[in-house]
């Protein structure tokens, strides 16, 4: 039994004639009557009755089975559009492995940008690390992933786009010789941090701030002169504003959890903090290619704003 055969007996169980069944399919009738005569025989019972005047009648099964082949073929139509609208894009399925505590402030417009053009595509988040998010990716889990730019080298299988770029600062305590003035001019040179004890988010918490500081203080050969893990970032920037250090990190975590006074950003050569999109250079996903084309409208636009 196939949907040809399908077909075939709901024209005819409608038509209630095989000359106007074969018309309706643009057939002739010999090959619709071997059509109806091997559904018969694959469903075992006789679906329809061929009177003497060439008119058709429907058997008690032949109600029931038209009933149900309805349905299939309903669910055969909806099945092959849903197919041709994931190629196209339209709906669909994107999993996305995401890093919260960096992205919470620059995801959410992104989705929304997003849902706005393809509301049809079910967005999926799932936290996970840098290693993690590569393996997600190399095994197919995710579509893209929210990576930190670290300027290490990529495997050439993978491709990236900046999503969101923000300066480095550095968060002071209010009476810190640095602190005070209007945020925004005279940046700061990491180097006059060099007697401050660095807080930094425990490894627990943020399992990849040791290597972004690590590539801050290579950048700009800068040596701490102690590290101290504080166990997450309110936890941290609420020991800043107590006097027990000072904290390095993404302008995105600290604008708005502390006073401007207390938040200076650190010129070069210290790097600016870049949230990368990663994905496989030879993924043919039509939402993927939707998702970036987005990103790269709500990426521009941020610029825009922010410069």
């Amino acid at each position: 039994m196939d949907l040809r055969q399908l077909r075939s007996f709901v024209a005819v169980a409608q038509e209630l004639s095989f000359r106007l069944a074969a018309r309706r399919l643009g057939m002739s009738q010999p090959p619709l009557s071997r059509q109806i005569k091997a559904l018969e025989e694959s469903v075992g019972v006789r679906l329809l009755e061929r009177e003497r005047n060439r008119r058709v009648a429907l058997t008690d099964a032949g109600h029931t089975f038209l009933l149900d082949a309805k349905r299939t073929l309903a669910a055969a139509e909806a099945t092959l559009r849903h197919a041709r609208e994931a190629a196209n894009g339209a709906c669909g399925r994107l999993n996305v492995a995401d890093l919260a505590a960096l992205s919470t402030r620059v995801v959410p417009p992104l989705l929304q940008a997003f849902r706005t053009r393809h509301p049809q595509v079910e967005v999926f988040m799932v936290e996970l690390q840098r290693t993690e998010q590569v393996a997600a990716l190399r095994e197919g889990r995710v579509h893209v992933a929210i990576y930190p730019d670290l300027n290490t080298p990529k495997d050439r299988q993978f491709q990236s786009q900046v999503l969101f770029a923000c300066p480095m600062v550095a968060a002071l305590p209010p009476d810190h010789p640095h602190a005070g003035g209007k945020y925004g001019n005279n940046d700061l040179d990491i180097h006059s941090l060099t007697r401050d004890t660095i807080l930094i988010p425990s490894p627990e918490h943020s399992p990849g701030y040791g290597e972004r500081l690590e590539h801050t203080c290579a950048a700009a050969d800068f040596t701490p002169a102690a590290t101290h893990p504080v166990e997450g970032v309110p936890n941290l920037l609420g020991m800043v504003t107590a006097g027990y250090g000072v904290a390095l990190l993404p302008e995105v975590l600290v604008r708005g959890q502390v006073p401007a006074g207390q938040m200076r950003r650190l010129r070069a050569p210290v790097p600016p903090f870049r949230l990368n999109l990663l994905w496989l250079r030879q993924s043919t996903s039509q939402v993927l290619h939707d998702f970036l084309v987005v990103a790269r409208k709500v990426a521009d636009h941020t610029s825009a704003v922010s410069s």
